[in-house]
């Protein structure tokens, strides 16, 4: 009993000297010289911009008709055009594919619109899709905010959203995701895919900018969500639990935490998961210290997924591990995905804060990209 009070105790000393630290600004100031946290905090006016821009966009009739959709894209240029696939899988009546490698599918022809996905337009899958779509006579454009692919696709004479990334001064891709995201909505309502109503659009940027009121720094971590979201995921492999329209961010918060905070973490859908998963949680037995199911849950969930959520939490803890719910309360679809968003750019970045390390680096992505250089 006094090992276990003492163990208890432990826990609770190291809990609020993690706290402690996520509110030493200047530590935080040190480790963030390239303006991480101002990017974060940024991420409504990004998509305000990118949504205000793209939407805005005229297309040539040659576009016309499209009878597919394929976006090519990696990382964060993949996870957040999928998000918008997932909101309006109901509304969009053409085929969709997001493809993550150098070519595209066999059906790809002069009826397909290829969107090319880039932040930093310098993507070699990315460009190689594009040249694939040329040779199948597919009607291109894109997402980028300059680089070879942009070059790519002003020499075909392609429209296309070019950004130029104000609201993103560490200029890192991934802290810049409300460009692709909003953008994508964009070019997809220039190009008559979707119809959504710019007062849904503006209520959804209105909730994200308010919910980031509660995640800035200034704000103690005894009453900041994503500080206790960081602390709780710290020294865990987190599972993201998502599902429906909901599915890309939980893929983006996965990824937001392997560059950002340098962190193992695995994104999870159901009701896929329920097929499996449950079943391979006995081993490693550091499973149970160590794992962390975090359910991102949302009243605008089918009712067969609600009931799923809630039972697949028991399963989880019935086997010892520890969960988190975070209920989302945006007003809409759209304004709980910007709320996400909003949410896991926060804590990804007290995360790295956590580490002490710089939450712009990605050292080993730099290196791998070096070494493949050297063998072409």
């Amino acid at each position: 009993m006094k090992k276990l009070r003492k163990t208890v105790f432990i826990k609770r000393l190291s809990f609020r000297a993690l706290m402690a630290n996520l509110d030493d600004q200047r530590a935080m100031q040190k480790l963030d010289p390239k303006g991480v946290l101002a990017s974060t905090a940024q991420f409504a006016d990004q998509c305000e911009q990118a949504w205000r821009e793209a939407s805005a966009i005229e297309f040539p009739k040659q576009y016309q008709p499209i009878y597919n959709i394929v976006v090519a894209g990696m990382g964060g240029s993949r996870f957040t055009p999928r998000s918008i696939k997932e909101l309006f899988r109901g509304q969009i009546r053409e085929p969709y594919e997001i493809v993550d490698d150098y070519t595209l599918p066999g059906y790809v022809d002069s009826d397909t619109l290829v969107i090319l996905s880039s932040f930093s337009g310098t993507t070699e899958e990315v460009l190689s899709c594009g040249q694939d779509a040329v040779k199948r006579g597919a009607k291109l454009t894109g997402i980028v905010s300059g680089g070879p692919i942009a070059n790519f696709l002003k020499a075909r004479g392609a429209t296309m959203y070019q950004f130029t990334p104000t609201h993103n001064p560490c200029g890192q891709p991934r802290i810049g995701g409300g460009y692709l995201l909003m953008g994508h909505l964009g070019l997809l309502k220039a190009l008559h895919l979707v119809d959504i109503e710019e007062k849904e659009v503006a209520e959804a940027i209105a909730y994200a900018r308010t919910t980031a009121r509660k995640y800035t720094k200034d704000i103690p971590a005894a009453q900041n969500p994503a500080k206790q979201l960081a602390v709780a995921l710290d020294g865990t492999h987190p599972f993201i639990i998502t599902a429906e329209f909901l599915k890309g961010f939980g893929n983006g918060f996965a990824n937001q935490l392997n560059e950002t905070a340098k962190m193992i973490s695995d994104p999870r859908i159901i009701p896929e998961l329920n097929h499996h998963l449950m079943e391979g949680l006995a081993h490693p037995d550091s499973m149970k210290s160590n794992g962390l199911f975090v359910f991102f849950t949302s009243r605008f969930y089918s009712p067969q997924v609600q009931k799923r959520f809630t039972i697949t939490k028991t399963v989880v803890e019935k086997q010892g591990i520890q969960t988190k719910e975070i209920p989302l309360t945006g007003p809409t679809p759209l304004a709980q995905v910007l709320e996400a968003y909003t949410l896991s750019g926060f804590t990804t970045f007290y995360a790295a804060m956590l580490h002490d390390i710089d939450p712009v680096a990605i050292p080993w992505v730099d290196y791998f990209k070096e070494q493949l250089s050297r063998i072409r």
